[in-house]
């Protein structure tokens, strides 16, 4: 073929642009923006109007500038972006862009230089696509992976303290075992055996919890033994299991609840070991002489058992991450335990169909937890919940 052959095949520069107009009147994804080297808008193409949400009217002659964000503009990232595209022809980048409304999302874009014939530049062309999506994908990964390595961490960290809370123990143990193999005095007899019950009662409450915590959330239950329950005959009963040891540290440990009976669905194993979990969680981390109330009242469909105390409270840092399995607060660590009776009441509350929240103004000063269940269905709401009973 002849170069005057090649030449009559080329399209003219009439038609090529008439081709780009069409194109661009058509592309639902791509955003086309011509801008002066002085970030003057001049053209407003492709699927602007439809990402940023100006109409070619409200945008043509305003600044570049406005599609950026605050931090973007003080940090004069809009400014840099031209001179890159001016100094080397073009300029790629990802960042948030900001609409019309306010709102933002998440961009890919490419500023390229269009020089004249004697190489002066007079126009830009931007070219950005939402990619939103991806970022949002990218974010939930990072998260996941933060989630897991947080979770690695804990769980690291709780190996190490159970290995160090199991041998505490240890010591006392053996010395109260020389005492009985060697004295045959009964007073140190009778106190070396005491020593020995509390140490075991430490290792039982240790050995407890771990076995709770790999019964519940590593073979958690296939079906649920659901029957009627009534709230105030389940609130009491662990009550009542827990007011010695309330009463050893000098806690008053108070219960509040209407006359009127509050029946739900549930497994009742399940239930006593969700409400144990809260108050013993309250007294352990409530000084002697401190207050710990337990209340039950009625929300739409659902009853709230609320466990409030004003022990040592829960750090903000702390707060997001309570229900998750291992975490502690970190300003009680004498307080025994591995930080699993939550994540325990997180897990049982869920398959219920319910949930569990919790509420601290910060250190030292108390907390409450509320574990929300659904009532029986077909149960009529108490009419009236303003008459307490008092325990």
């Amino acid at each position: 073929m002849s170069d005057t052959q090649r030449a009559s095949d080329r399209p003219s520069r009439d038609q090529v642009g008439r081709w780009l107009s069409s194109m661009l009147e058509r592309t639902t994804d791509y955003a086309v923006v011509l801008i002066s080297p002085t970030r003057k808008i001049l053209g407003w193409e492709g699927a602007s109007e439809r990402l940023f949400g100006y109409s070619a009217d409200e945008a043509i002659g305003r600044s570049f500038s406005m599609l950026f964000t605050e931090n973007d503009l003080n940090g004069e990232l809009d400014q840099q972006e031209i001179a890159l595209a001016l100094q080397s022809g073009s300029s790629e980048d990802d960042r948030w862009h900001v609409r019309k409304d306010g709102s933002q999302f998440w961009s890919s874009g490419i500023l390229q230089s269009l020089p004249d014939a004697d190489g002066t530049v007079e126009c830009l062309c931007k070219v950005i696509r939402d990619k939103t999506d991806v970022r949002t994908q990218l974010q939930l990964l990072h998260d996941q992976l933060e989630h897991r390595d947080r979770e690695l961490a804990l769980r690291n960290t709780t190996l190490a303290s159970l290995a160090h809370e199991l041998r505490n123990p240890m010591g006392p143990i053996s010395s109260a075992v020389a005492i009985l193999q060697r004295s045959r005095d009964t007073e140190m007899q009778k106190s070396a055996l005491g020593v020995l019950e509390r140490q075991v009662n430490v290792l039982s409450q240790l050995l407890d919890e771990l076995n709770g915590v790999t019964g519940a959330l590593l073979r958690p239950p296939t079906k649920l033994n659901i029957e009627p329950i009534v709230v105030q005959d389940a609130v009491r009963k662990v009550v009542d299991a827990q007011m010695h040891k309330a009463q050893q540290r000098e806690q008053e440990l108070r219960v509040t609840m209407p006359d009127v009976p509050i029946t739900i669905e549930a497994d009742a194993l399940r239930l006593d070991q969700m409400l144990s979990n809260l108050i013993d969680n309250a007294l352990k981390y409530t000084p002697p002489k401190g207050h710990i109330s337990v209340s039950a009242s009625v929300e739409a469909e659902m009853v709230i058992i609320r466990v409030d105390d004003d022990g040592i409270g829960i750090s903000p840092a702390v707060l997001p991450h309570i229900f998750e399995l291992f975490t502690r607060e970190g300003s009680a660590p004498d307080v025994p335990g591995l930080g699993v009776g939550l994540s325990v009441v997180k897990h049982f509350a869920a398959l219920h169909g319910g949930n569990v929240e919790v509420r601290s103004p910060g250190e030292g000063k108390g907390s409450s937890f509320g574990l929300r269940l659904p009532l029986r269905h077909g149960a009529a709401p108490p009419a009236e919940t303003g008459h307490p009973g008092a325990q």
